[in-house]
């Protein structure tokens, strides 16, 4: 608490002024009160003060009696006044009248005039102002009387076309053009007079008592889930155009396990390598145990190739697990390592992964290795975090003939941005994301009926709502299955509102990854109420960038997500089951940069769907776009991406009832997203281009409308600025960053970054600084380490190493951008004090003139004339807009 000690020796409003009162009246005897222009409420009497009143006595009245303020300020508030102005030297009574205001339930403006060290005609007339936007209205010709000060008219366009204010809905239609739509209203609203009225129907005689609530309640999700087709997305294989003949050259490091170099796939892949021209080197690991563990098994065979013109792996094949116990195939680990290591060796080769039987173009070719989608998950996101270093992704057959290989050549040879695959002996199919609406194949949604539901993850955020919905919908019993059961936070209050629908609802805590706690979770289900479903929604968040990622964060993520949902599949595939519901993601779909950890496993869950789906099982697996309230990816840094990005989160109600619809539909692999094309389709292929979204016609018109209509457009950033001078390359390239970062952190225009401010303190992470890292390779041309927003962490330094990295040996300088003028170091020292400066504070105003006179010195008489500067212009400017025009004006940074 702040107090300040006041030089009296007797205390206010206590009967120590007693001893003063003879004292005070004499002094206060020549005060003469005289009937005042303005009416005064007295905090000594709490009422509105009479003239002539204020006299001697009452001045020693208010220094003996108590304060009344607190009632007098209700009094005026009652009297219906609601703005306050201190009149003083500094505000201190403006916090007490505001909480008198919210504590009688009234809005009320208090203000000041007058402020602690600015006691200026400035901050008065600043507190005017404050007033006159709060509807104030002050006396402006007495404010400005003898100044000087005239009206002018103000231009009639806005000043600033950016407001951060929410539009208002349209105004709905007057009118409906729906013939029936006075119909749907009056059952929209269960009126039942009217719908007895529209019928033409007596009420009492038709039982529509009991049938409008039923009526309404079918409308209502009919409407909603004609409103939800518009979610609902899948992927589809094209047939893709036969190619030119294969032409492959160089050399090609195909990587194996020991046991493949031997095999079948090595020799027919390497044989129609060579046969297309290609020089062919295994790449070999040594074994399962070394993938990923630091001993990085192919670095001495990456730096004898490094010039190789591209890696092609089989390592998907191998499906056996990391370790024991472990729910990550060696393959799948294996692949991340090589392509850590061949971002490590910083090799010109990109990465191809090879599967078989991973994906299905169609029902007569069945998905038979869920395992192997691992690997399409990862190369999803690694072609947003890494796009030069990934190839991408081939599916062959199991038993691939000539014709497939040669295919194979020539997707690896073609250069047409076709980095999802499958090959087959009849064509070469390309992936693509599609709509997937119902129109007037949409039905009811679906319902549990009589059983157990088990749900995975029941006392988290998504299975929670699953429950909620699934026990208004007459679920007989809901198993709720969580790694913490009954003692997860809120659950009692879950069990009871789940109760209260009639639901019976049991919680436990069980690891279901373990076959061993699965299975006698399997066998504690009543024999009375048998297992109907499962909805599988347990998952864990473990994530980072590809480069950063460990065996043991593969292992715990894939044992919630794969394991569990694999050891289900297992142990009911014997069972009657209605649903067999998997919560996949959007990230598992169409990859995400910083879900390289997240994004495999749900590709697997939609793999595992297609698979069982094959096997004649039921199987639906949804990736959903991110849930609001609570939902894992709507609350850690990924989410927040995904929403700038175009990804807005869904809100469960409604989410929900999109799952019921793909239940009732019987869809087994779906997306279920709300994406603002937009924005997705941009970010997704600012750093590398992606046939996926060729077949949404939204997403094609975004990507199409910013193409280059001549070739100058098609210049790169060096060739741009090769001809300028130094001053104005650096200023391009500052221009350049900042436009990047601010794309990447969501902001309209690059001029609100900053240029010596950190960009961790800008809101850049670990993810967001890979999308940046890939959006300035695409803009300059160059390879960026991946590390480059943390070694240069301002505009700053990233402009001068981006000018050294393009311009460093031009006429033999070191990069003009760092170049160490004359003065640098005394400039260097003026801006460290100038940082510990507050922007406004008064020893700003004496350096503005210093620097004014330093800038006329520098021009000099050679110089074309003296520099203009505008004084106001610097006495307003921040510490950074002053640090860049010293920089440009001395030809320094």
């Amino acid at each position: 608490m702040r107090a300040r000690r006041i030089p009296v020796d007797y205390g206010s409003h206590t009967p120590q002024v007693e001893q003063l009162r003879e004292a005070l009246l004499e002094l206060a005897a020549p005060v003469a009160p005289r009937p005042g222009d303005v009416p005064m409420y007295s905090s000594v009497t709490a009422e509105l003060l009479a003239g002539g009143v204020a006299d001697a006595d009452y001045w020693y009245r208010n220094l003996r009696q108590p304060v009344r303020f607190e009632e007098t300020v209700r009094g005026l508030i009652a009297a219906g006044h609601t703005t306050f102005i201190e009149v003083s030297a500094h505000p201190v009574l403006t916090s007490p009248v505001e909480e008198t205001g919210e504590a009688m339930g009234v809005e009320v403006y208090a203000g000041g005039t007058l402020r602690r060290d600015q006691g200026g005609s400035r901050r008065f007339l600043a507190s005017l102002g404050e007033l006159w936007v709060q509807g104030g209205v002050p006396g402006w010709q007495a404010v400005f009387a003898g100044t000087g000060a005239r009206r002018v008219e103000l231009p009639t366009y806005a000043f600033q076309t950016k407001h951060y204010w929410f539009d208002t809905a349209p105004a709905r239609p007057a009118a409906s053009a729906d013939p029936h739509a006075a119909f749907w209203e009056v059952v929209e609203r269960e009126d039942l007079e009217g719908l007895a009225k529209t019928l033409r129907l007596d009420e009492a005689q038709t039982g529509l008592t009991a049938v409008l609530p039923a009526l309404s309640a079918w409308h209502k999700r009919h409407a909603e889930a004609v409103s939800m087709d518009s979610w609902r997305y899948r992927a589809h294989w094209k047939s893709l155009p036969a190619g030119p003949k294969a032409a492959l050259s160089g050399t090609w490091l195909v990587a194996v396990t020991p046991d493949q170099l031997d095999g079948a796939l090595y020799e027919t892949v390497a044989w129609a390598l060579r046969a297309q021209g290609a020089v062919v080197e295994p790449l070999v690991v040594s074994g399962a145990d070394d993938a990923g563990q630091g001993e990085r098994p192919w670095a001495e065979a990456l730096a004898v190739h490094s010039a190789a013109a591209g890696v092609l792996s089989l390592l998907a094949q191998d499906e056996s697990p990391l370790a024991d116990a472990s729910a990550t195939p060696a393959g799948y680990a294996q692949n991340l390592a090589l392509l850590q290591q061949l971002e490590a060796a910083d090799s010109d080769a990109a990465l191809w992964c090879v599967t078989q039987g991973a994906v299905s173009i169609g029902e007569r070719d069945p998905l038979t290795s869920p395992a192997q989608a691992l690997v399409w998950g990862l190369g999803r996101v690694a072609a947003q975090e890494l796009p030069t270093r990934w190839g991408g992704l081939v599916d062959l057959p199991r038993e691939p003939d000539e014709r497939a290989l040669t295919r194979l050549c020539e997707v690896l040879a073609a250069e047409a941005d076709e980095d999802q695959v499958a090959v087959r002996s009849t064509a070469t199919y390309g992936r693509r994301l599609v709509r997937a609406p119902l129109g007037d194949a949409l039905g009811d949604g679906w319902t549990p009926g009589k059983g157990t539901v088990l749900i995975t993850g029941g006392t988290g955020a998504l299975g929670s709502e699953v429950a909620r919905r699934l026990a208004a919908q007459g679920a007989e019993h809901l198993l709720l299955v969580s790694r913490q059961g009954g003692t997860a936070p809120g659950v009692t209050d879950l069990e009871a509102e789940l109760t209260a629908t009639g639901a019976r609802v049991t919680t436990v805590a069980c690891d279901v990854a373990d076959p061993e706690a699965l299975r006698h979770l399997l066998d504690s289900v009543p024999d009375d109420c048998p297992l109907a479903a499962v909805v599988h929604t347990a998952a864990v968040l473990d994530d980072g960038a590809l480069t950063t990622l460990t065996p043991e964060q593969l292992d715990r993520v894939l044992r919630v997500k794969v394991g569990a949902a694999r050891q289900l599949h297992n142990m009911t595939r014997d069972l009657e089951l209605s649903a067999f519901v998997l919560f996949s993601s959007l990230a598992g779909t169409v990859g995400m940069a910083g879900q390289g950890n997240y994004a495999p496993g749900n590709a697997y869950l939609d793999a595992l769907a297609q698979y069982r789906s094959a096997q004649g099982l039921v199987a639906t697996s949804v990736a959903w776009g991110s849930w609001a309230r609570g939902g894992m990816a709507g609350r850690d840094v990924v989410g927040d991406t995904s929403i700038r990005h175009g990804v807005p989160l869904l809100q469960p109600e409604r989410a929900i009832a999109a799952l019921e619809t793909a239940l009732a539909h019987g869809d087994t692999s779906l997306v279920i997203a709300d994406i603002d094309w937009e924005r997705f389709a941009y970010s997704y292929t600012a750093a590398r281009p992606s046939r996926l979204l060729d077949e949404l016609p939204e997403a094609r018109a975004v990507l199409t409308r910013d193409e280059p209509t001549d070739a100058a457009a098609t210049h790169t950033l060096s060739e741009r600025l090769a001809g300028l001078a130094p001053a104005e390359r650096e200023r391009q390239l500052r221009t350049t960053v900042r436009t990047q970062v601010a794309a990447v952190l969501g902001h309209d225009s690059g001029e609100t970054v900053e240029l010596r401010r950190r960009f961790a303190e800008l809101g850049l992470d670990s993810v967001t600084a890979v999308e940046l890292r890939n959006r300035l390779n695409t803009a300059t041309g160059l390879r960026l380490p991946t590390t480059i927003v943390f070694d240069c962490p301002t505009v700053h330094e990233l402009v001068c190493y981006l000018g050294d990295a393009l311009f460093g040996d031009e006429d033999g300088t070191e990069g003009s951008t760092n170049a160490a003028a004359p003065g640098t170091a005394e400039l260097d020292q003026l801006e460290a004090f100038l940082r510990q400066l507050p922007d406004g504070d008064p020893t700003r105003a004496e350096l503005v003139g210093r620097l004014r006179q330093l800038l006329r010195v520098a021009s000099g008489p050679g110089a074309g004339g003296e520099v203009t500067v505008n004084a106001e212009d610097f006495e307003s400017a921040s510490n950074d807009d002053l640090f860049e025009y010293i920089g440009k004006e001395f030809g320094i940074s």
